[in-house]
């Protein structure tokens, strides 16, 4: 098991009402069973995933072992459209690269992901700017 904990937070739109829990087992719970790769995807290069069934699906996952995540859900009514949502991105790619290889072999692979372009080999010729950067 991990010592990684991914922190997600939910956090009222007037900042009245905040809670904090630990999302790995639902990362690992996708990452092992190939399950929203796209999502995953979306959480490796650093942003939130655009569906809102990401957040809804990770939720009642996690509500079944976190009794403090059920009762702050319960006692708000659960989510609301002005909350703000935030999950650490870089321990979600920190346990993807650590115990999932092969799932990060397959997102270089995939077309999502953006590709370096490596510069050319070879010298270029600068002779017609020097005319430009002389003082007159």
């Amino acid at each position: 098991m991990s010592k990684i904990r991914i922190k997600f937070k939910i956090t009222s739109g007037d900042l009245e009402t905040a809670h904090s829990c630990d999302c790995q087992k639902w990362i690992r719970h996708l990452a092992v069973n190939k399950i929203k790769t796209d999502d995953l995807l979306s959480l490796f290069n650093g942003k939130f995933p655009s569906g809102k069934m990401f957040v809804l699906d990770m939720l009642e996952f996690l509500r079944k072992s976190d009794d403090l995540l059920d009762r702050f859900l319960a006692g708000r009514g659960g989510i609301k459209q002005d909350d703000h949502l935030f999950i650490e991105f870089d321990d979600v790619r920190q346990l993807l690269n650590r115990e999932f290889p092969e799932l990060v072999a397959q997102f270089a692979n995939s077309e999502g992901v953006k590709k370096v372009i490596k510069r050319r080999p070879g010298t270029v010729d600068l002779s017609p700017l020097k005319t430009l950067g002389k003082k007159r």
